[in-house]
């Protein structure tokens, strides 16, 4: 008895040694740094789907995309059958020597890509932050997780459902756009007369410093909405919000239009002294007729509905220059600071 006892705790301990083999080897595959190199055009489409991971994207001088992956079963630089590429799709496996289609999407903990600086870099996110410089043009669509962009030189879209957005000291058309989550836009600038700069939160603040673009638009539905720097000449400033406060802070000689109105309830403060233009007199009401059989002191006549409370401010600063400023929040208050 006491053989067959010893004996079955033997053969336990083998089977527990040999089933934990698989695991440790899967953890050292999974740990382990992956690294792959592939030629290409100055101008290439850098193209990358990841369902959880970060990745950092950096641009520089040379003709080639290097990556190095953590945490990925493999990893995988396909491009067409030309050199230098045009595109390179980064393809993620969560299995070794699996062979993942093009637009799949893997997990790993980290990516980091070193591409030309006249890359165009296309990355879709579920869960996981994004940072990428020195490169032409950057389009990212995130799920949950912040995106942070810096040196781009012809243009940046981003999309996020839940996280905040960050442009810097960039050039080009510019759209962010998050659900939940702040936005953050300082020392961009236009590259075409025809770009536009555009920044918008659901629930979360939009904050905008020194971005010189004909058009500038930036809106919250809950959150406040700050603007700092001076004004170009002949662009169109229009800033909304539902519920927050709106300052702009403005060079202490800006002459522009003003168009300001708080629908419902806050106040317009402003540093600069306006010269008003006066809003047309509204129509005279139509009289009310009398019913055929109204009888003297019986009825009364019906009532009108109230006109909502409103708080405009319409004029010139300075010149009033070629700029136009439109300033719109249901509740809140609007403020126009002098720097």
């Amino acid at each position: 008895m006491k053989h067959l006892t010893t004996t079955i705790l033997l053969l336990l301990a083998l089977a527990a040694h040999a089933g934990a083999q698989p695991r440790r080897a899967e953890a050292t595959a999974e740990s382990a740094t992956i690294e792959r190199t592939a030629q290409a055009e100055r101008q290439v489409l850098i193209a990358l789907c990841v369902n959880q991971g970060q990745v950092v994207v950096r641009g520089s001088d040379g003709g080639e995309v290097r990556a190095r992956a953590e945490g990925a079963a493999d990893l995988r630089l396909v491009t067409p059958n030309v050199q230098p590429a045009p595109r390179v799709d980064v393809l993620i496996s969560n299995e070794r020597g699996g062979q993942p289609g093009p637009g799949a999407c893997g997990q790993l903990r980290s990516l980091d890509l070193t591409v030309p600086r006249g890359a165009t870099v296309r990355i879709q996110m579920r869960e996981g932050n994004v940072d990428v410089s020195d490169v032409s043009e950057v389009r990212v669509n995130v799920i949950d997780g912040d995106v942070e962009l810096r040196g781009i030189t012809r243009g940046a879209e981003v999309s996020c459902m839940n996280g905040d957005i960050s442009l810097s000291d960039s050039r080009g058309a510019a759209r962010l756009r998050t659900v939940s989550g702040s936005v953050e836009a300082k020392n961009v600038s236009a590259v075409e007369a025809g770009d536009e700069f555009e920044a918008s939160s659901t629930s979360g603040d939009v904050s905008i410093e020194s971005v010189g673009h004909g058009q500038v638009r930036g809106m919250t539905v809950s959150g406040a909405v700050l603007y700092a720097g001076a004004l170009a000449r002949g662009a169109l400033y229009d800033f909304k919000t539902i519920s927050g406060d709106m300052t702009l802070t403005l060079p202490s000689d800006s002459a522009f239009s003003l168009h300001a109105r708080v629908v419902v309830e806050g106040d317009i403060i402003t540093d600069f002294p306006v010269k008003t233009v006066g809003p047309p007199a509204p129509p005279a009401p139509a009289p009310v007729p009398e019913p055929p059989d109204a009888k003297p002191g019986k009825n009364k006549p019906p009532k009108l509905p109230k006109a909502p409370m409103q708080t405009r401010l319409d004029g010139t600063v300075g010149t009033g220059g070629s700029a136009v400023v439109n300033l719109t929040s249901l509740s809140g208050t609007l403020h126009i600071k002098r720097q």
